[in-house]
Order: C-alpha cells, then sequence, then structure tokens
C-alpha cells in the first residue's frame, strides 16, 4: 500500500501531481491528512479533483495560533506513543511505504507515525539545503532530520542530489527530474478564475514566515515597503491567517489598512493565486515555494529572507533581500531587466517518475 501523509496546503499542492498520477493508473493509495491546514485541503482536493482522505487525525479546522499547533502536535505524538493505533487507524493495517513531503511539522509527524510501526518513508523533495540552522527555522533542521530517517529520497534536480551526497545519503537517491510544483502550477493557470483586481499592472506582497511575522520591527519594515510600492502602482496583498493575527497583535493592521491603491486579499485557492502570480509585474514573497513558482512564470521576485534552501532563479529572476534597504533599491530600480536565463522543459513529469518508482517497488 501506498500511503500519502500530508497536513499543509503547500504540501497537498506538491503532492497533488502524484495522487492524481497514482488515480489515473488505478494504483490505490492511502491517504491521511494530519489537519495542519485543515479546511484549506479540504478545498484543495476540489480543486486538483482527489478524493476525500482515508484518515483525518484533526478536527477539521486550519491551525493558525502557536497555542493551537502546540495542541495538536502534543495530540498526535501521543496518541502515537500507541503503535496499534498507529497501525489500525492511520495506516488501516497496511504495510508498504509512506511518502512525506518537504519541511513542515507534518513532515516530521507523519515520519514518526510511520517509524512507529515500520514502515518505510519516502521524502518528496529531499536535498533542499540552506546550510544555516536558523534561516529558516525550524524548517531546515526538519529537512535535515526528515532525510536522515527516511528511506527514499526523492531529488528534484541535481543540486538536491549533490546535497544528499554531501550528507553520505546518495544510496537512498531518486531522481525526480523536477519538482512537482511545476506540474501543479501548469495544471491551475489553465483555469478561468477573476482575479478581483480592476488594474492591468501591479505588485504581489505575501510573508507568512515565522522570523517575519513574529517580528514587529520585521512587520513594520513590510508595511513601509507595501506603502512605498503603492505610490507608484497597485499592489495585491495576500495575507495568511498567521500574517492577519501577528498584525493585529503588533496593532499594525490599522496602519496598513490606511495605505491606497492596496487590494487585500486572503488565502486564495490555487489557481487564483498562481494567476495572480502571472499576471503581476513582479513579486516580494518570504515564501520558497512562490520563489519558484515566480522561477517558473518568469516574473521578478525579491526574496524577504537573508538565505534560502531553493537555487531556482538565485542570479536570474530572484533577489536575496536580507530585509535590507539597499537591496530593495536595488530591485524596484532593475527589476524589469531580471529574467530568467534557461529556458524550462514543459514535457518533465516528476509525478511521473516517482509513480514509476512506486509501481517498481518489491512489496506491490
Amino acid at each position: 500500500m501506498i500511503h500519502i501523509a500530508i497536513g499543509t496546503k503547500a504540501q497537498f499542492i506538491k503532492m497533488a501531481p502524484i495522487m492524481q498520477e497514482l488515480t489515473s493508473r488505478g494504483v490505490e493509495f492511502n491517504l491521511i491528512d494530519l489537519g495542519q491546514h485543515a479546511l484549506l485541503t479540504s478545498n484543495l482536493r476540489e480543486e486538483f479533483n482527489l478524493k476525500d482522505p482515508d484518515v483525518c487525525l484533526s478536527n477539521g479546522v486550519n491551525i493558525s495560533k502557536l497555542f493551537q499547533g502546540i495542541f495538536w502536535i502534543a495530540k498526535i505524538f501521543l496518541k502515537g506513543l500507541n503503535s496499534r493505533w498507529v497501525k489500525e487507524k492511520v495506516f488501516r493495517s497496511q504495510k508498504g511505504i509512506c511518502l512525506i513531503h518537504g519541511d513542515t511539522v507534518s513532515t516530521l509527524l507523519a515520519l514518526y507515525l510511520a517509524k512507529r510501526v515500520g514502515i518505510k518513508v519516502a521524502h518528496v523533495e529531499a536535498g533542499l539545503r540552506s546550510y544555516n540552522c536558523f534561516e529558516p527555522f525550524p524548517e531546515e533542521i526538519t529537512r535535515i532530520i526528515a532525510m536522515k530517517f527516511s528511506d527514499v529520497l526523492f531529488a528534484p534536480c541535481e543540486w538536491a542530489a549533490k546535497n544528499l551526497e554531501k550528507m553520505k545519503l546518495d544510496k537512498k537517491v531518486v531522481r525526480t527530474g523536477g519538482n512537482t510544483s511545476y506540474e501543479s502550477l501548469q495544471y491551475s493557470l489553465k483555469k478561468q478564475v477573476d482575479l478581483g483586481v480592476k488594474v492591468d499592472k501591479f505588485a504581489l506582497i505575501t510573508v507568512h514566515r515565522m522570523e517575519n511575522i513574529f517580528s514587529k520591527r520585521k512587520l513594520q519594515f513590510v508595511i513601509d515597503l507595501v506603502k512605498r510600492i503603492a505610490a507608484k502602482r497597485a499592489v495585491v496583498f495576500v495575507r495568511h491567517p498567521p500574517t492577519i493575527n501577528r498584525l493585529k497583535k503588533f496593532k499594525l493592521d490599522e496602519q496598513l489598512a490606511e495605505i491606497e491603491n492596496v487590494y487585500f486579499f486572503k488565502i486564495v485557492s490555487h489557481a487564483h493565486f498562481v494567476n495572480l502570480l502571472n499576471k503581476s509585474e513582479f513579486i516580494i514573497t518570504d515564501g520558497g515555494s512562490i520563489q519558484e513558482e515566480a522561477y517558473y512564470l518568469d516574473k521578478p521576485c525579491i526574496l524577504l529572507r537573508k538565505c534560502t534552501e531553493r537555487i531556482e532563479g538565485l542570479g536570474e529572476n530572484v533577489m536575496l533581500s536580507e530585509i535590507s534597504n539597499k537591496a530593495i533599491d536595488s530591485f524596484l530600480q532593475n527589476y524589469q531587466t531580471m529574467h530568467r536565463k534557461t529556458n524550462l522543459d514543459g514535457a518533465v513529469s516528476p509525478s511521473r517518475e516517482i509513480a514509476d518508482y512506486l509501481e517498481s517497488l518489491s512489496w506491490k
């Protein structure tokens, strides 16, 4: 049995092509929703035309506050101590292999549950490294743990494979020829959506990382940046629930609301979001997945981070800001010259490579 454990919106988006590929082949899989973003993943299942989860480990709400997250982690961890519960309720008494993804708390919880009952683990999007345990935190540490203890490592590119070789994990590596996020992007771009924006030119901004939203100074930096950009062009600001909560906590939400020429969105569908990315002049974000999507779309992008675990677009259409006004100035002056230098192979299908490998396993 193939088990697929997901918890966040980003994980679902990147695992969706694999699930679509398995479904098209008639291959059964056990979908485990760990529930970190339960409402969002529910909407995404409909968007990607996928089945409901076979197992759901949450009460059906999104976790957007710290105390909610702590309670959810503790609950699953404690239940996981009962190996019978894990075997029967989570993996439905089926052996096989469990696919985990990325670098979130859900990644570690899925790894923990699988290892509790001796199920092999395959890590999708393995090999990404920033080589800085505190940037991004805790994702870099999460990735290292997940890669060390997984049995199979699906590396999306040669750079990722070489990182795994440096970690002496090369014997576990399976190259997929690309990241499944590319397939998700292509799938969602084909959908017709109402962008909800009345202007032709706009900048898109979104921030959600812990190191940014838990710092009042950095959130103020973002607001000042929005104000500066909105003075010259429209801005689309997509705000995640934790970002909204922290803006309220620091009493910065009213200051942000007073800025004119800004379209505010809460979390939107994947199709809506990637079409906003595609129509934007440039992107300002702290998200690694959005860095990748900006690369695929050849959109100028500045990352509100000091370092990144991805190489896509760096030195081409993507610039690291290091939260510096000097870098922001340079980006705003030169973004029109920033473009991807390489052509992308539209025939690449990482999900097909992963499905081929899974179907080749001897336990099938």
